[in-house]
């Protein structure tokens, strides 16, 4: 491991420097430590045997080759004719070879305001030209990004961009970023890509009839495939620290490797280098099939020196072979070693080969109920030492601590294998009979549900324990692993009684993290009895839940983000939504509706009969076409009941155009009795159209009011006086860029008695009517 180690380490060390420093300062640093320590180890007053001296030359010598390497790949990046050209304005026209599959980039939510979604693949750069000049001869690697659908080109395509010039990061090993305008496919793909594509083609058409969740997971778990998987189950999979079943790596190779030997004995091939062979370039094909992804090249890569000493007849350790594939994976391509995915496949399966080598029993336990203790101990500890040793990594990111990882890995185990295997031989199965492909993959569907069901509910009940996410985060977590490492490891040095209360903390602390969110949110049970209006802490945004009987809500907006709202409707115990009003097309209304729509039965959408912006529109009625949940264009005068429950519309009986923004003044305005409660919602209303709601006569004393459009300060002076509420609802985004609630808006409502609450500093929110009819806030808290 030592070999790899120093690679990786020294090709780390040389980007850095180069990143830094540039080529001149950062190259003659790396040859000033370079000869130092050379002087070092040459110096006769430095006393080392012969063997340690042998051995630092060794690694010395890596050293260099790693630097160097590192140096040669360096240059062409920061010193190309294009890359001078990233300004943002220059335009090129470029032939470009595409080297990964097209990915999807949703558009951010920023406010009311959401970015086009766009595609985003990578690729190398042949030949460019700018306007007027002749075209220049170039082999850099670049991304190209652009809104044009490019789903169905496959790697290996040749296309011709006409794009904007715009920089890239270096340390992820490209020249430029194109913004592509135009995109004209010039050669297709070579045959072996293509038979790729149809391959993974037959997998996605074998399970297109099955559940979505099934349909997505399958293709991701065999061939790395996620393009299918629905946004909440994959933010459910990271949640639950199940991500990592869709980034193809070492399981799913030694699952090729079996397959293949199986086949292999099938057709009655029994001599030893024939299946090592054979086994090899079904490793190599699946690397195609999956694509080369830095995962599923580290695995097989490790794969790659295990064949070659059954070939040659050696033997060789787990950790030396990973060292050896690491060491030159990383010389071949040095912008490996600053992977993420690179990482944590290198830092699971250390771990893993680690404590499988100090885990063999010295002899074989007595008894079934000894055997089975130590399976179930064994799996315990390969789930705990993978998820410990890559949980640094997934802070350094932003994921957050998987408070239920262990536990939904050990759940989802058991079906991993067999539907990987079923799946990838229902790809193969499928390019000549797909019939029969679906019938192969029927197991494998039922298997990724398995995972789906427990990547779900460890999500929902454990979810993420917050940390600092980059460099301090991934430092600080790593501090407090080894400290509770050391600690047990003190423990159990000095009495046993110490460490079974060691132990005893430690699983109190998890039990304590894997209790249901909603039981302990400050001390008090949520949601409060006799809640009637909820406003949800959903950032900045929009979503108000009004009770309609047990397990029945109307929801008014659905936020920026799914995640939030489904949380939120899934504390309230909601099953049922017989009717989901969009009171605007705003992001920060409309974003959520497909958590709102996930597990529960909506009845119809209520949407602003100002279709703006067009996007969110279009949007919206995607999300809602699957489920053939029928849309309504709200009228004035329209009316509901719903148990308890009774809405009507008030506004907007007419577009107001030019008077501020056109979406947020035709917003849909509801007055609504919550069992005797009543409610002012009045979406993103600006003061010209809530002046002309309070013209209209509509709207009289209520008792709730939901402040308008985050409490900003474009507020009519009546429309505090008019509503004459006695509780006023925020929702609105922790240290959001708009300066919401303005000052002013609080001190008017506070100035006519109404009592505020607000998302950012108190979390959810509930209105409540006790037994002796006093209507009351209660604050969840954050």
């Amino acid at each position: 491991m030592r070999f790899g180690g120093v690679a990786w380490g020294s090709t780390v060390l040389a980007l850095i420097a180069l990143r830094q420093l540039g080529v001149l300062a950062g190259g003659g640093l790396l040859a000033g430590l370079i000869l130092g320590i050379l002087v070092v180890l040459r110096c006769r007053r430095v006393r080392l045997g012969p063997l340690v001296r042998r051995a630092a030359l060794g690694l010395l010598l890596v050293a260099t080759a790693a630097s160097l390497v590192v140096l040669w790949r360096w240059v062409p990046l920061a010193g190309d004719p294009l890359t001078a050209r990233a300004d943002g304005r220059s335009r090129v026209t470029a032939l470009v070879v595409l080297t990964s599959d097209p990915q999807s980039r949703s558009g951010r939510t920023s406010g009311s305001r959401r970015a086009d979604d766009a595609w985003a693949v990578d690729g190398a750069v042949l030949g460019w030209a700018a306007p007027g000049s002749s075209p220049t001869g170039s082999d850099l690697p670049v991304r190209v990004l652009t809104s044009r659908d490019i789903s169905a080109l496959l790697p290996g395509t040749t296309v011709r961009v006409t794009a904007r010039v715009l920089p890239a990061e270096h340390l992820l090993g490209r020249s430029v970023t194109l913004v592509a305008q135009d995109i004209d496919v010039v050669a297709s793909a070579p045959a072996v890509q293509q038979a790729a594509g149809v391959v993974r083609a037959a997998l996605r058409d074998a399970v297109a009839g099955r559940p979505a969740d099934q349909a997505g997971l399958v293709p991701g778990l065999v061939v790395g495939d996620t393009s299918g998987v629905p946004s909440d189950l994959d933010q459910a999979m990271r949640d639950s620290g199940l991500a990592h079943l869709t980034a193809v790596s070492g399981g799913n190779v030694a699952v090729v490797v079996l397959v293949v030997l199986g086949a292999v004995r099938l057709a009655g091939l029994r001599r030893g280098r024939i299946q090592v062979l054979v086994v090899a370039l079904g490793v190599a094909a699946y690397v195609v099939l999956a694509r080369p992804e830095p995962s599923v090249v580290r695995a097989a890569g490790m794969a790659g020196v295990v064949l070659l000493a059954v070939l040659v007849d050696a033997r060789v350790r787990a950790l030396d072979a990973l060292g050896m594939s690491v060491g030159a994976l990383v010389l071949l391509d040095p912008f490996l070693s600053l992977s993420v995915g690179f990482a944590m496949s290198v830092l699971a399966t250390a771990a893993l080969v680690l404590l499988a080598e100090r885990w063999a029993p010295a002899e074989p336990a007595a008894g079934l109920a000894r055997r089975l203790a130590r399976v179930v101990l064994a799996l315990v500890a390969v789930s705990a030492a993978a998820q410990l040793a890559v949980a640094p990594l997934v802070v350094g990111i932003g994921g957050g601590v998987p408070v239920g990882g262990l536990v939904a890995n050990l759940l989802a185990a058991p079906a991993v294998a067999p539907a990987t295997a079923l799946g990838l031989v229902a790809a193969v199965v499928g390019v000549v009979a797909p019939p029969l492909a679906s019938v192969v993959a029927l197991p494998a569907c039922w298997a990724v549900g398995w995972v789906a069901l427990v990547a779900r509910f460890t999500a929902d009940r454990a979810g993420v324990l917050p940390w600092p996410a980059g460099w301090e985060g991934a430092l600080s977590l790593t501090a407090v692993l080894a400290l509770a490492s050391a600690a047990l490891l003190l423990a159990r040095r000095t009495s046993p009684g110490v460490l079974r209360g060691a132990v005893a903390i430690l699983v109190a602390g998890g039990v304590l993290l894997l209790s249901p969110p909603t039981a302990v949110p400050r001390g008090a049970a949520w949601p409060p009895p006799g809640w009637q209006v909820v406003m949800c802490d959903v950032g900045q945004g929009d979503a108000v839940v009004l009770a309609a009987g047990p397990g029945s809500a109307v929801v008014v907006d659905a936020g920026p983000d799914p995640r939030t709202v489904d949380r939120c409707l899934t504390r309230l115990g909601i099953t049922r939504v017989p009717i989901v009003v969009l009171t605007h097309f705003h992001a920060d209304h409309v974003e959520g509706l497909p958590g709102v729509l996930r597990g529960r039965s909506v009845g119809v959408v209520v949407v602003s009969p100002l279709a703006e912006p067009a996007g969110e529109e279009v949007r919206v009625r995607r999300w809602l076409a699957p489920t053939g949940t029928p849309v309504r264009v709200a009228g004035a005068g329209d009316q509901w009941t719903v148990g308890e429950l009774g809405l009507r519309v008030v506004w907007p009986t007419r577009l107001l155009r030019g008077q501020g923004s056109d979406p947020n003044n035709a917003s849909v305005t509801l007055v609504g009795s919550v069992d005797g409660t009543s409610v002012l919602l009045g979406g993103d209303l600006e003061p010209a159209a809530q002046e002309a709601v309070l013209a209209s006569g509509l709207v009289g004393r209520v008792d709730v009011v939901k402040v308008p459009h985050h409490g900003s300060p474009k507020q009519a002076p009546g429309w505090v006086r008019g509503a004459a509420a006695r509780i006023g609802l925020i929702g609105v985004g922790l240290d959001n860029d708009y300066g919401h609630p303005a000052p002013a808006t609080l001190a008017a409502y506070r100035a006519a008695g109404v009592l505020v609450g607000r998302t950012d500093l108190d979390g959810d929110l509930a209105v409540v009517r006790d037994a002796a009819g006093a209507l009351g806030l209660v604050r969840r808290g954050r």
